[in-house]
């Protein structure tokens, strides 16, 4: 092999070499941005299935205390038995006494009119 010919295949050789490094180079960024959009679109889903996900639980949370609650007010109000209404309290009972018997009373017994 001569000098020349050593020095056709190195320029052809360099020349391959950075045909592939640019190929290689542009595969490698089209790879890294489909990779990346692939990324974005997954982080996506992922934000909306969090944001989902915490509506439910909160739906649920809500719901659950709701009814809770409703079960206990209807417990408090019909599973205890209730006093019975006092009855009301009967009226007083007036005695009259006619005013002729109270003063025949006080001249009678003295100490009574007082």
């Amino acid at each position: 092999m001569t000098t020349s010919d050593k020095e056709y295949f190195d320029a052809r050789f360099n020349g391959l070499d950075s045909k592939v490094d640019s190929t290689v180079g542009e595969t490698r960024l089209a790879l890294e941005a489909k990779i990346d959009s692939r990324f974005n679109e997954l982080r996506a889903e992922l934000h909306k299935t969090t944001a989902d996900t915490v509506k439910w639980c909160a739906g649920i949370v809500a719901t659950a205390l709701l009814l809770y609650t409703t079960l206990v007010a209807f417990l408090m109000n019909n599973a205890v038995p209730r006093a019975t209404q006092a009855t009301a309290a009967p009226a007083p009972t007036v005695i009259v006494v006619p005013q002729a018997s109270l003063t025949q009373q006080s001249r009678e017994h003295p100490a009574a009119g007082q």
